[in-house]
């Protein structure tokens, strides 16, 4: 009896630390172990936390620079604002009053009552007209202007109603300069304004100008600030805009501005020993608690374009580094032998997308063909989606399986995002996003290179399964491939895609082409634009391309010296 006794006991002791090892660990089904160096090992399954580094490398500061220089630019304009006396019909007007939009105008005015505002940039036609209302009765008013047509003398309406419902208005016009002569070629190849998503459409270039047109092709905004990759509108209205100083090769500033060209937020990203200009190469997006999770490099390595990092909002400081080396098999990146493996980028991360409702993040590899999904910040990967060949056994449970015969998986992807729920089944969820169609490491060689496209999928991540339910672009063939860049955009309000097929070498010579079309199958295309005028490998294409209002849906008060 004892002796029975002692070896329950010595077998209830080995059985403890058995899942004490695999707590610490974490070697179960649904997490990966670690190295002795944070590596995830090779023969081990790969869900490995995202974690701060003990000590994580400073690569983000705060930088006050342009806000300094902004403060002499509204002074001077306070000053020469109170030398007169404005009024609604002969207001104080600055075109371009920072320097770095010019499209763009100022007007500053005092009326005798309180009265609320309706602004109207008009159109070449009515169709083309930019309002904007203001709810608030006021007496002095300082109001931004936009939408101005390049080389034009525009006309501005202002309409004022008092609180007893009594309207003035009056009309004042001011003209600009026409475009800079390196600005690129816009076209409509066809255009529906009636069908088209609301707004104007930003175009997002690799290099140079970012800048939106109307239904007509017209430039109504554009920064004379270079930008790359980095163009999107924040929760609170204002703008993230990668750009750098003049004279510099690197795009090292991330700015928050207005669409004036106000900046409020400033973060510089220093590299040490890196000389290509994509410092923050493909992009940044904005978490729920307001820091900033942009693309990098790991300076420390061989390797590029595997890093993301974390900025605090407020401080600009580094909190937090993630290398997706830690996410897969040291032969993945060590042995990479296909295009670019002279300058180690192996992975090639061109998006991010967070997920709010499960706290996770979209991430597309354009040299691994693929797309997974994974929760942030803990990194435990939740799916992939990617040709099956090529991956360690222990990769299997992640792979998403087809749910046809002939499915085709996306090579070369780029922009995933989230979709609403199309088929009110709450077991699914659908993305889209670019298939580029080049294969870099893995899929189907035979189909690579004929054609590019907007891809939807579902995927059941119970059932780890997958399927297309949409896509436009495959049967425009060759005329359509981009084997770089690209972007595909969900438009919510009309259930349209905004698809941008950026760098297609065409008979005449490159373009870019931005195709909003229709939810249906096939789609119809109710917006076309064409861009040309840039060179192969100048990078000027198309990066992406976004539809929004030119105004931000947000409250936005200009006030100087705020």
């Amino acid at each position: 009896m004892r002796k029975a006794l002692a070896t329950f006991v010595v077998l209830a002791i080995i059985l403890v630390i058995f899942f004490v090892v695999i707590e610490y660990t974490g070697d179960s089904p649904g997490d990966a172990a670690l190295g002795g160096d944070g590596k995830v090992e090779a023969a081990e399954s790969t869900a490995v936390s995202f974690h701060p580094d003990g000590e994580v490398e400073q690569l983000s500061t705060y930088d006050t620079r342009r806000i300094k220089e902004q403060e002499d630019i509204e002074q001077t304009l306070q000053n020469e604002y109170e030398k007169g006396s404005h009024s609604m019909e002969d207001p104080f007007v600055k075109l371009d009053p920072y320097g770095v939009a010019p499209l763009t105008a100022l007007a500053m005015f005092e009326t005798d009552k309180p009265v609320k505002l309706t602004v109207t940039v008009e159109g070449k036609e009515e169709r083309g007209d930019i309002p904007r209302s203001y709810d608030d009765y006021k007496t002095k008013h300082t109001i931004p202007l936009l939408g101005l047509y390049p080389d034009y003398e525009n006309t501005i309406t202002i309409e004022a109603k008092t609180k007893d419902g009594k309207t003035s208005i009056s009309t004042f016009t001011t003209e600009t300069e026409p475009l800079p002569d390196d600005f690129l070629t816009n076209e409509t190849a066809e255009s529906h304004p009636e069908k088209m998503e609301n707004g104007l459409t930003f175009i997002v270039p690799s290099t140079r100008y970012a800048y939106a047109v109307d239904y007509n092709a017209d430039v109504r905004w554009y920064s004379t600030l270079w930008n790359s990759h980095v163009f999107k509108r924040l929760d609170n209205g204002n703008l993230l805009y990668a750009t750098k100083e003049k004279g510099q090769n690197q795009y090292n500033e991330m700015l928050e501005m207005d669409m004036l060209g106000k900046v409020y937020n400033s973060y510089l990203i220093q590299l040490d020993d890196y000389e290509d200009t994509n410092v923050v190469h493909h992009g940044i997006i904005e978490l729920p608690n307001g820091n900033l999770l942009a693309t990098v490099h790991d300076t420390e390595s061989p390797y590029i374009e595997d890093e993301m990092i974390e900025i605090d909002r407020d401080t600009g400081e580094t909190i937090r580094d993630f290398s997706f080396r830690d996410l897969f098999p040291e032969d993945f990146y060590e042995d990479y032998g296909n295009v670019f493996s002279n300058d180690g980028d192996w992975f090639h991360q061109n998006a991010i997308w967070y997920v709010e409702e499960d706290d996770s993040i979209l991430v597309s590899s354009r040299h691994q063909d693929l797309v997974m999904k994974l929760s942030y910040p803990e990194g435990k990967i939740d799916w992939i989606l990617a040709d099956h060949e090529k991956w360690p056994d222990s990769y299997d449970k992640y792979l998403l399986e087809p749910k046809s015969d002939d499915f085709k998986f996306p090579a070369g992807p780029h922009a995933p995002m989230t979709m609403p729920d199309f088929d009110d089944n709450d077991a699914t969820n659908d993305y889209l996003l670019f298939d580029n169609n080049v294969v870099i490491t893995r899929g189907k060689d035979p189909l690579s290179g004929d054609f590019s496209q907007a891809v939807q999928y579902r995927i059941n991540p119970e059932e780890m399964t997958v399927e297309q339910v949409w896509q436009f672009g495959k049967n425009r063939g060759e005329s359509f491939y981009s084997k770089i860049v690209g972007d595909a955009d969900y438009l919510k309000d009309t259930g349209n895609r905004l698809v941008t097929s950026g760098y297609i070498e065409a008979d005449n010579g490159m373009n870019s082409r931005l195709v909003e079309v229709s939810d249906g199958q096939p789609a119809d295309v109710i917006y076309e634009l064409v861009i040309s005028g840039f060179e192969k490998e100048s990078h000027r294409q198309a990066y992406r391309a976004e539809r929004m209002p030119l105004y931000p849906d947000q409250e936005w008060q200009v006030e100087l010296g705020d």
